[in-house]
């Protein structure tokens, strides 16, 4: 007997809303907040964009810093672009269908969509874009099977004595131990959305026996309207959704065990043109897990900012008391970046847009 949803989600928390999961963190938020002095204290890790890029970050102005080697081919326009302007351009720079399209400015893969004809795109353009009044990006979809998510941090170089300071003091001795200039703390391996013919059952009853997707089942019947009641054949698979993001179907996976010292220096040398960004998620494509943990063929499909979280928490089979105790540490970490910034010159986000940012997400939550 399958169990009913509201029974899942209320005894696995990675389908808990945000608010509901991350009510336990306050306490401890406040206590670094009192330590930092300013409830904005994380508003400072990543002087190089606004807020740190705990909201609105334009994906853009990182993404231009990076080394080319890295990136996947892409075209930048306004929100009221036309179709045939931006068809043109997409020619020109010799992107392929089908192509990822995405919000300038986006959080939780909202707006993100893989698109396969031209025709796709100009429905894209006129019913959200135009609607959103949101510029835009066109991304090269790139066909690496892997898709991870690289959680980074590294200290500001005037941190780096001081932690070694406190370390070879008696007095002080194990207090910073922990910290080392660079790390990957967090590596989430994503499992796309999908199901797997048996030769008897219609795509329809396939989403049915998976819980995951009878999460999205509304939205499915909706995209795959000619396939629905076909039967699919023996062991063909379809990927039901392509974008990598939680809320729309793809399992998290812990992928710790793949952080090594050669991707580690990768990643040093991919930081080196980001002057003032010290914590960020990189979402990245690879070709093989073995090439990623060489540190070779990494693809950058974007950077988050401080918002970022250790999205390996998420895995079906992580303990909550070992996701609480991997984002309280992940807390610090943010805390002991934000402090030197500040120490530095880096003035914290004001009340008054820091209220901002809790009112604007509260609206999107609850209304």
């Amino acid at each position: 007997m399958k169990k009913p949803l509201w029974w899942i989600k209320l005894t696995n928390f990675e389908y808990w809303s945000f608010w509901f999961f991350y009510l336990p963190t306050v306490p401890y938020g406040l206590y670094l907040a009192l330590r930092s002095g300013s409830l904005a204290y994380f508003t400072s890790v990543n002087p190089a964009v606004p807020l740190s890029g705990m909201q609105g970050q334009p994906k853009q102005d990182i993404l231009k810093l990076l080394d080319n080697k890295y990136l996947p081919k892409s075209l930048y326009f306004k929100h009221n672009s036309e179709f045939e302007i931006v068809k043109s351009e997409i020619e020109k720079k010799q992107i392929e269908l089908p192509f990822i399209i995405k919000p300038e400015v986006g959080e939780r893969g909202k707006g993100v969509e893989k698109i396969e004809s031209f025709e796709e795109l100009r429905d894209y353009l006129k019913e959200y874009m135009q609607e959103n009044k949101a510029d835009f990006i066109i991304q090269e979809f790139l066909k690496e099977p892997i898709e991870l998510g690289v959680l980074y941090y590294r200290l500001p170089n005037n941190l780096k004595y001081k932690v070694n300071e406190l370390n070879n003091n008696n007095q002080n001795k194990g207090r910073l131990k922990k910290f080392k200039n660079s790390a990957i703390t967090s590596i989430v391996q994503k499992e796309f959305l999908t199901v797997t013919g048996n030769g008897k059952k219609t795509l329809e009853a396939l989403i049915e026996d998976s819980d995951r997707a009878r999460f999205q089942k509304k939205r499915l019947e909706k995209e795959f309207a000619q396939e629905w009641n076909m039967i699919l054949p023996k062991d063909e698979k379809i990927v039901l959704e392509p974008i990598g993001n939680h809320c729309r179907g793809t399992k998290f996976l812990d992928g710790n065990k793949y952080i090594t010292e050669k991707n580690l220096t990768t990643f040093d040398e991919i930081m080196k043109p980001l002057e003032n960004y010290y914590y960020g998620r990189f979402d990245i494509k690879v070709s093989s897990l073995e090439d990623f943990k060489q540190g070779k063929g990494i693809k950058i499909m974007e950077v988050n900012g401080v918002a970022s979280e250790p999205a390996h928490i998420y895995d079906p089979k992580m303990p909550i008391l070992k996701a609480y105790k991997d984002i309280f540490w992940h807390m610090k970490i943010i805390q002991v970046i934000s402090c030197q910034n500040k120490k530095d010159g880096t003035p914290y986000a004001s009340f008054k847009q820091i209220w901002k940012i809790v009112s604007d997400e509260f609206k999107k939550t609850f209304f």
